[in-house]
């Protein structure tokens, strides 16, 4: 895989991948830490969601509130109204709206279709090829997302990775209710929800991995010995450039 050093030369970084395994402490496990939307796939995962909705017409007026809910606020941002984190927050915080009081079958058939339809067709071949050559080398493969767990549990077994930490939708009597466990897993709180579920004292953080394609994701890929920027947003590509990060683009 060609990718851009700190130069904006091209190399070719997979034999790196195996080459650095080599040097992992032996008694502890490499990790390979995976972002979901514009990391693995080029899609967002509204996008999923509305196409979802229009081919089952099913939870549309659900939807259409989250969305009208939440573009609301675009404005606000832009104008520097609020910060972009806040922005983002609402979004994540909020996504269970669009299965508030759905059985968690009916949910799950919904999370099947998007992962089938909508996220498969768009995935990123060049990173996913990245996904294969951590799991030759025997790393820990996780997807580490915004996304609602129990979404991202579906889109991981379809993409072949088993483990993933999303942000949880709360069930109470078998239904969403509609509501997110606090901390999202966006931000400083997907390195929480990271370590939370790696920190057993296994994981050797320094030898491991993290891909990711925006700059909230800095507190993830700082905590790893090798970030990688994957077709980055403007600030986060400036950002790797200025601390020498591998990119991908």
């Amino acid at each position: 895989m060609a990718v851009s050093d700190r130069d904006g030369v091209m190399v070719d970084t997979i034999p790196a991948v195996r080459e650095s395994a080599a040097g992992a402490d032996p008694a502890r496990t490499v990790a390979a830490l995976f972002d979901l939307d514009g990391t693995l796939y080029t899609g967002h995962l509204w996008g999923g969601i509305a196409q979802e909705r229009r081919e089952h017409r099913k939870g549309q007026a659900q939807f259409g509130t989250f969305m009208t809910v939440h573009m609301s606020l675009y404005p606000l941002w832009r104008l520097g109204l609020i910060p972009e984190s806040f922005y983002r927050e609402m979004w994540t915080r909020h996504l269970g709206w669009t299965v508030r009081g759905w059985t968690e079958e009916e949910a799950r058939r919904s999370f099947d279709w998007i992962a089938e339809n909508y996220v498969l067709p768009l995935v990123r071949h060049d990173v996913m090829e990245r996904v294969q050559v951590h799991k030759s080398q025997g790393h820990r493969v996780v997807l580490v997302s915004a996304t609602p767990t129990q979404m991202l549990q579906r889109i991981g077994e379809h993409l072949g990775i088993d483990e993933v930490v999303g942000t949880p939708l709360v069930v109470k009597d078998g239904r969403y209710t509609g509501q997110s466990e606090q901390p999202t897993c966006l931000g400083e709180g997907k390195l929480v929800r990271a370590r939370a579920h790696l920190d057993d004292g296994s994981v050797d953080w320094a030898a491991s991995y993290a891909y990711a394609d925006s700059l909230g994701d800095v507190p993830l890929l700082e905590a790893v010995g090798h970030p990688v920027a994957v077709h980055p947003d403007e600030k986060l590509a400036g950002h790797a450039r200025s601390h020498g990060w591998e990119i991908i683009e």
